[in-house]
């Protein structure tokens, strides 16, 4: 539908479409004239310098300044163009970037007809305006700046219609005509694209920086949980290990990190890493026992495309990864000892080469090994390197288990009573001293690992706002006999030990039978004449 017009304004609305790629060719078999032809010469030269602008210019601001540039070139007579862009959630267009050749029209940097720029935007074709100042139906906003002709074009893109090319003539001899219309199409949708790859760009070039500080900060809050302050314990034991540790990580050598299952190794080794000068480069982990020896190789060493059936493409190692930064490897006494000849290369010359490669590249690698396991009884029997073994206990750290520093058990319960209250949002207030006294004399066969899952599965199972009782521990810890003989082995004399030992083991008896004396006596082994007796002389209730 072709929109109103008056006696005086003529509105001619361009076809959508870029200029066609048949447009020149046809121009040059239909048009041999030379007047015709240099037209068509200039408007390649238009095209080519704004292909060339964009390939040079990569900041938007700076970019939209060329292509204005560009244009006021090609149309002498325009006197104001301006490029106006939406902001983000908002219908209402701002003026991104313009020029004017008047000074007299600084004052006229931030007008524009916003009705204008809307209708180019919604149906989505150029608009050709001529004679404003003599319509009355035109916005306040054109007969402000007083232009006479203006051409505004729709920049149209993949991903919507982000604003309008705009440019205006004050001129009263010159008028844009419909040849003029049909190049500003053409350079605004070349315009168009620019501005949303350069956009994008912009996108990009923030998620890179959010990304980035995001990486920073992660690094920041993994050294600090990763450090030895993050270490939860007071004892003598668990003090002298914390001070070697500190020694032994400015060192450049690699550590062999024993103890049994559960001890926290793996916490030590983050702690030698983030205090070592390696804290800023990479801390790669992996355990030997959890993948199978071959794919164990690929991991480590990485391999070249086609080395084996399944390579399709190259792939680094973990060494790779961690070259200048540290890997720890957990679980080192389950390597095959053909893996342990390879490793040992690694160690001993600083290089490696990929499965199925030829090329030698040097790495700059600490490693950090772990094992709960005798490695000097693996020695012997033939499962693992000696000189392995040698090359890798350089520094040796023992954690100890959990049972020779009892002492630390509040403080572990305390530490993960609070973590796992904040999992599960849950409130738990504390434990009685009684649960207190089971949890610190079980022997924790599984050490702070195990600690930490009874926590855990406590928090997830009491009532919110609730104490925890010895009711409330799982089974294996709730030793009652073990606890109460700790308790009183050292109260007073025999006699008083042993007559409160009765009395509260009578009591607990006859909780469990519910006051039933008969069932009570049973679970005690005595009979239940001795049991009445007891209660008499202890004055039980």
């Amino acid at each position: 539908m072709t929109p109103p017009s008056s006696e005086y304004t003529q509105i001619i609305v361009a076809t959508k479409d870029q200029v066609s790629a048949g447009t020149a060719d046809e121009q040059i078999c239909e048009n041999v004239g030379k007047e015709e032809f240099e037209k068509l010469q200039k408007k390649v030269k238009v095209f080519q310098e704004i292909a060339k602008a964009a390939g040079n210019i990569f900041d938007i601001d700076a970019l939209l300044k060329e292509i204005i540039r560009i244009v006021f070139a090609i149309f002498p007579h325009a006197e104001r163009c301006f490029i106006a862009l939406q902001d983000d959630g908002k219908d209402a267009l701002a003026i991104r970037t313009i020029q004017t050749k008047n000074p007299a029209l600084a004052e006229e940097e931030c007008v524009l007809s916003q009705t204008l720029a809307r209708r180019a935007i919604d149906e989505r074709r150029t608009l050709l305006i001529m004679n404003t100042h003599m319509d009355a139906k035109v916005s306040v906003s054109i007969k402000l700046i007083g232009a006479s002709s203006i051409l505004c074009a729709p920049l149209i893109c993949p991903q919507g219609t982000p604003g309008i090319l705009q440019i205006e003539s004050k001129s009263s001899t010159y008028e844009f005509s419909r040849t003029d219309l049909d190049l500003f199409t053409g350079i605004a949708s070349q315009v168009a694209l620019l501005v949303c790859n350069a956009e994008l760009l912009d996108d990009l070039k923030r998620l890179k920086e959010r990304a980035e500080g995001e990486n920073k900060n992660l690094k920041k809050q993994q050294k600090v949980h990763s450090s030895l302050g993050n270490i939860v314990g007071d004892s003598a034991k668990i003090r002298e290990t914390l001070e070697y540790v500190k020694k032994v990580s400015n060192s450049p050598y690699s550590v062999l990190i024993t103890g049994e299952s559960g001890t926290g190794k793996e916490l030590i080794a983050k702690a030698i890493h983030y205090e070592s000068p390696r804290a800023g480069q990479p801390f790669v982990v992996l355990n030997c026992a959890a993948i199978p020896r071959d794919l164990l190789e690929s991991e480590l060493f990485g391999y070249e495309k086609g080395a084996f059936t399944g390579a399709s493409e190259t792939k680094q190692g973990l060494f790779e990864v961690a070259d200048k930064g540290t890997i720890f490897l957990d679980e080192i006494g389950e390597m095959h000892i053909h893996t342990q000849a390879k490793l040992l290369r690694v160690l001993q010359e600083k290089e490696l080469q990929r499965l199925g490669g030829t090329r030698i590249m040097k790495i700059d690698v600490r490693i950090l090994a772990a094992t709960n396991k005798d490695l000097k009884a693996a020695v012997n029997n033939g499962s693992f390197r000696e000189d392995l073994f040698y090359r890798l206990n350089v520094v040796p750290v023992h954690v100890p288990p959990l049972r020779e520093r009892k002492e630390d058990i509040p403080l572990l319960v305390a530490h993960f009573l609070t973590s796992s209250c904040a999992d599960v949002g849950k409130r738990v207030r504390g434990f009685t001293p009684e649960a207190l006294t089971f949890l610190s004399n079980y022997s924790w066969p599984g050490n702070v690992r195990e600690l930490r899952n009874v926590i855990e599965r406590i928090v997830t199972l009491v009532p919110h706002d609730s104490m925890v009782d010895a009711e409330m521990l799982p089974q294996e810890v709730c030793n009652k006999s073990a606890v109460r003989l700790q308790k009183y082995k050292s109260t007073g004399t025999l006699y008083e030990a042993q007559k409160q030992l009765e009395i509260e083991m009578i009591m607990d008896a006859l909780k469990s039978a519910e006051g039933n004396k008969s069932k009570a006596a049973e679970s005690l082994g005595i009979s239940r004449k001795v049991l009445y007796e007891k209660i008499e002389n202890y004055k039980i209730l």
